[in-house]
């Protein structure tokens, strides 16, 4: 039976883009030497909820329109997601490449071997790892859907234990296996670019946001019937995770003495914080999305968003790379000022462009936008 449509999961993904485009316009921010604290504390602390939100809602999608107590054809399941996921992310990795190439005069990346590795770890552009990481998760579909079965019997149990269990497994990777792969794989290449590389291609570090999404499609009205009669509980705990990730910002430069940017390498999306503050942030930013009344004007833009955001994802890392060019030949600095009209412009171009890629010719569309 078809499920009904769920305006406020439109909404969240165009929320998430914001998010991540928040995120990579703060990496351009970071280059004022005379750089924004509190601008940095949006892009860099308060946007990562973005890129984990993404598996959530990846998962929400599949489990909801498919159920783990429905029949499932893992080829019909894999043969749908390489259309969607896995075509786009080749045609976009050699657009990318291709472009750097053009402008560094080098088109060495293109050769065999260093575009197998380009492909394997997703870096042909900064943004394209989450397609590596994603498409991981639906090789790995049947144990995901065998874990919710399990899940599904003790939701809150099995959700709060892999919570703990997450945050374990996050900590270790971010703040303890750096020493000891240094000390120990030093001397192997291949095995140490395998482990710098594991934010690349580890769906571990993002197994419990998947899972959650999974739950939530599973037992969606239930959800919303706790989160509503839990509402100010849910409220009070989402803004104390954002007093969370900004105390834990500040505190590390004020008392540890970190530089901004080892401050955002420290409080991101896989510390204890930004676990809690990306459950919490997803939920409370879905529940929000349900229950606020909006007009005709905002329900438009936010559909708009969400239903382009694939598109947007997909070029706005071209229309930086374009618009922070401009920036370098007229030696304009990243102000607040500057930094605001570059993420404004950024989205806005990446909206036409995905606007226009909706139009091109369905056999073309499909390797570019995977429809």
């Amino acid at each position: 039976m078809k499920k009904a449509f769920l305006p406020e999961i439109t909404y969240m993904r165009g929320l998430c883009m914001l998010g991540v485009i928040g995120i990579h316009v703060g990496s351009y921010a970071l280059q004022n030497p005379f750089v924004n604290l509190e601008l940095i504390s949006v892009l860099e602390i308060l946007s990562r909820f973005g890129v984990p939100a993404f598996f959530f809602l990846s998962a929400f999608g599949l489990f909801y329109h498919t159920s783990v107590e429905e029949p499932f054809s893992y080829k019909e399941f894999m043969h749908r997601r390489i259309q969607v996921v896995l075509f786009p992310y080749i045609t976009w990795s050699i657009f990318y490449l291709l472009y750097t190439g053009l402008t560094a005069h080098n088109l060495g990346n293109l050769h065999p071997g260093p575009l197998a590795v380009n492909l394997l770890f997703g870096t042909s552009m900064y943004h394209l790892y989450f397609m590596v990481i994603l498409l991981w998760f639906y090789v790995m579909m049947p144990l995901w859907r065998a874990m919710v079965k399990v899940i599904l019997k003790r939701p809150v149990f099995w959700m709060v234990l892999l919570f703990i269990i997450q945050v374990g497994i996050n900590y270790v990777s971010s703040y303890m296996l750096g020493r000891w792969v240094t000390e120990h794989l030093s001397n192997n290449p291949v095995l140490k670019y395998l482990f710098d590389m594991r934010l690349n291609y580890w769906v571990i570090h993002y197994v419990w946001i998947f899972l959650l999404g999974a739950v939530c499609a599973e037992r969606y009205e239930t959800v919303c019937e706790y989160m509503w009669r839990y509402r100010y509980l849910l409220g009070v705990s989402a803004v104390g995770s954002i007093l969370l990730m900004l105390g834990s910002y500040y505190y590390v430069m004020d008392v540890w003495h970190y530089t901004v940017l080892e401050a955002i390498y420290t409080v991101h999306q896989m510390s204890p914080m930004g676990v809690l503050y990306t459950g919490l942030g997803t939920l409370f930013s879905l529940f929000l999305f349900q229950t606020l009344p909006m007009n005709a004007t905002m329900e438009s833009t936010w559909s708009e968003i969400g239903d382009k955001s694939y598109g947007i994802y997909l070029a706005h890392p071209f229309w930086l790379l374009i618009i922070s060019g401009v920036m370098a030949k007229y030696n304009l600095l990243y102000t607040v000022v500057n930094v605001l009209a570059m993420y404004v412009m950024a989205l806005g171009l990446s909206y036409l462009t995905a606007v226009t890629l909706n139009h091109v010719p369905k056999p073309l569309r499909k390797f570019i936008l995977g429809h």
